[in-house]
């Protein structure tokens, strides 16, 4: 189980207010179905008013944990409109994560919280080539790949 892994516990209590549900028990029901929860572990970062910000299933071993924990507070931030705190938590996942698995989706955003705050499209592209040489076979890099030279 990743959760009781200290550097995992510690970024969980840091940046997010942990709520665990039993998906077993009748209370959970009306979350189960608001959610349309299927599978366990279900993970969710929520708003205050119950949006959903980011959402994912399955277990992660704790390295890769904390990265994607990482990346669903910075797609948190850029919903919010707060780029420049989600541009600090994608460059913080590309330097203490660069092989992760979700170190491309960090490269791409954070190139979208670049653009989002200077406007020049200079900014998104050269982040978006970041993303072609870093993470060639990665699916963020099909994603901006129509932007590539054919």
């Amino acid at each position: 189980m990743t959760y009781p892994e200290p550097a995992v516990a510690d970024l969980v209590n840091e940046h997010f207010v942990p709520v665990q549900v039993n998906v077993k028990e009748d209370s959970a029901k009306s979350l189960i179905e608001r959610y349309h929860q299927i599978w366990t572990p279900d993970l969710r970062v929520l708003g205050a008013d119950g949006y959903e910000f980011y959402h994912w299933n399955g277990y992660l071993p704790p390295f890769e944990y904390a990265a994607q924990l990482l990346v669903a507070e910075g797609q948190t931030y850029l919903r919010l409109h707060e780029f420049g705190k989600a541009q600090e938590l994608y460059e913080e996942i590309l330097s203490r994560f660069p092989t992760s698995a979700f170190a491309p989706e960090a490269q791409y955003f954070l190139a979208v919280a670049k653009y989002e705050t200077s406007h020049q499209g200079t900014d998104l592209l050269s982040g978006w080539h970041r993303v072609q040489t870093r993470y060639p076979e990665s699916i963020w890099r099909v994603k901006q790949s129509f932007t590539e030279s054919k």
